[in-house]
C-alpha cells in the first residue's frame, strides 16, 4: 500500500472543505483534500447563499473572484398566502453593503474555490477517492485508509484529520463522534420548473397546506420545495401519482404544466429537515466542521452559510496549532466554543419554527394574513431579519487569511 503525508487531509470537497483547503493553503500548510465523487458536477439543494456569505467572502477579499463565476443575485422576498403576497422585505432595507443573497449553483462554488487552490503549491486533490478506515496511536487519530475508483489502497498520514464529509459523515461515524441531538420531524420534497419570464428573482414563502417555497435557481429555473410532517411522503406515494398531480394543480398555477407531464414520483427529491449538533467536535487529532458537526435543517436556507463560517475559523485555530504542534482535542476544541452559541441559536430557531409551521398550518395560516404585515414592521423584526441574514461582527481569524486584489 502506498503511504502519503500530509499535514491536514480533509474528508470532504463542499463548501466547507474546500474554502478550509484555500484558506490553509495561503497559509504554506501541506492539504490534501480527499472527495468521494469523481467530480463536483452533481445535484445539490443547498444553493442559497445569504448576504452573511456575501458579508464572509467581504472579509476575506474573495467576494470580485466568486461573483465573477455565474449567479443570480436575489434582493428581494415575499410572504404569500395562497396566491396573494401578505408582505415583502428586501436585502437592501437590512444592510446597503450586502443588499442581496445569491444562488450560486454548488458546482460552480466549488469549481471556483478549486481553482483558487490550485494556485498554491502546498494544495493537492483526490476524487473519486473513499475512505475506508482511520490511522490511530493509540487513541491519536493520525489519517485515514482510502480507496480509489480502481480499488488501490492509500495510507495517508496527516497531522491533522478534518471531517467535512457532511450529514452522514464517515469520519464522524469511523471516529465515535456522539450526536448530542437530532431533531427530525419533517420532509422538504424539492422538484424543479422553468422560470417564468414574466416572473421577477423573489424568493416567495407560501402559507398553504402544505407550506412551501419557491426559489429562483440559476441560470432560468425555479425550484420548488414541499413541506410535509415526515411519513406523509410516503402515505402520498402510496396514493399514487394521479391524485399528487391533482393535488399540485391546485396549489399553485405555476405548477400546472409540470403536473400534467408527471407519470411518476421520480421528478421530486426528498430531504430530511434534519438539526443535529455534535456533543464534541474534537478529538485528538482530528475535527468536524460543516454538516458533519452541525447540520442545519433548510429553513432560513443558512446550512451553508454557517458550514462556511466553521470553516473559516477552523483554518485559523488549525493553521495556530500546527505553528505551536498542538492538534490536541484542547487546542482544536477551540473552534467549537467560538462556532457553538451562534449554531445553537440558530438550531433552536429553527425547531421552533418546524414544530410551529408545519404541525399548525391552519392555525398559521388564519393568522398569518393579519399578524405578519404587523409584525414585519417592526424594529423587533428588522433586528430579527439583520441578526439571521448578517453576521454581527467579522469573524475572529488572522489579517494574513485576507486575499491580495
Amino acid at each position: 500500500m502506498k503511504t502519503l503525508r500530509t499535514d491536514v487531509c480533509i474528508v470532504g470537497g463542499g463548501p466547507a472543505g474546500m474554502m478550509m483547503a484555500l484558506l490553509l493553503a495561503k497559509q504554506k500548510v501541506n492539504v490534501l483534500v480527499v472527495e468521494r465523487n469523481m467530480n463536483f458536477d452533481r445535484e445539490f439543494r443547498g444553493e442559497v447563499l445569504q448576504p452573511r456569505f456575501v458579508q464572509m467572502l467581504d472579509q476575506l477579499n474573495l467576494r470580485s473572484y466568486i461573483e465573477s463565476y455565474p449567479h443570480l443575485k436575489l434582493k428581494h422576498g415575499a410572504i404569500m398566502k395562497d396566491s396573494a403576497q401578505i408582505e415583502e422585505f428586501n436585502f437592501t432595507a437590512i444592510d446597503s453593503k450586502f443588499p442581496y443573497a445569491m444562488w450560486m449553483p454548488q458546482p460552480i462554488l466549488l469549481q471556483a474555490l478549486y481553482k483558487k487552490c490550485q494556485e498554491y503549491p502546498s494544495f493537492s486533490m483526490l476524487f473519486h477517492t473513499k475512505v475506508q478506515s482511520l490511522l490511530k496511536e493509540r487513541e491519536e487519530i493520525k489519517g485515514v485508509i482510502t480507496k480509489n475508483a480502481q480499488g488501490e489502497n492509500l495510507e495517508i498520514q496527516a497531522k491533522i484529520t478534518i471531517g467535512a464529509d457532511g450529514r452522514f459523515s464517515t469520519i464522524r461515524q469511523l471516529g465515535g463522534f456522539e450526536l448530542e441531538y437530532d431533531f427530525y420531524e419533517n420532509d422538504l420534497i424539492w422538484f424543479t420548473i422553468p422560470h417564468p419570464k414574466d416572473m421577477d428573482n423573489t424568493l416567495r414563502f407560501y402559507m398553504s397546506k402544505p407550506i412551501y417555497l419557491v426559489l429562483p435557481k440559476y441560470p432560468d429555473l425555479m425550484q420548488i420545495g414541499l413541506a410535509f410532517p415526515k411519513e406523509t411522503w410516503k402515505e402520498i406515494r402510496g396514493s399514487g401519482i394521479e391524485k399528487f398531480r391533482g393535488t399540485l394543480k391546485d396549489l399553485n398555477p405555476l405548477f400546472h404544466s409540470f403536473a400534467e407531464e408527471l407519470q411518476d414520483f421520480r421528478a421530486f427529491t426528498v430531504l430530511n429537515s434534519r438539526v443535529q449538533y455534535v456533543k464534541e467536535w474534537a478529538k485528538d487529532g482530528c475535527l468536524l466542521i460543516g454538516d458533519a458537526a452541525h447540520c442545519a435543517s433548510p429553513v432560513g436556507a443558512m446550512g451553508v452559510s454557517l458550514s462556511v463560517a466553521t470553516a473559516i475559523v477552523a483554518a485559523d485555530i488549525v493553521w495556530i496549532g500546527l505553528e505551536k504542534q498542538d492538534t490536541t482535542q484542547e487546542w482544536l476544541q477551540q473552534i467549537q466554543t467560538i462556532r457553538s452559541p451562534e449554531i445553537r441559536l440558530f438550531h433552536r430557531s429553527q425547531i421552533r419554527i418546524e414544530k410551529l409551521a408545519i404541525r399548525h398550518t391552519p392555525w398559521l395560516k388564519a393568522i398569518g394574513g393579519t399578524m405578519i404585515p404587523l409584525f414585519i414592521k417592526t424594529k423587533l423584526a428588522r433586528a430579527i431579519q439583520r441578526r439571521i441574514f448578517l453576521m454581527p461582527k467579522p469573524l475572529p481569524i488572522d489579517d494574513s487569511f485576507v486575499f491580495e486584489n
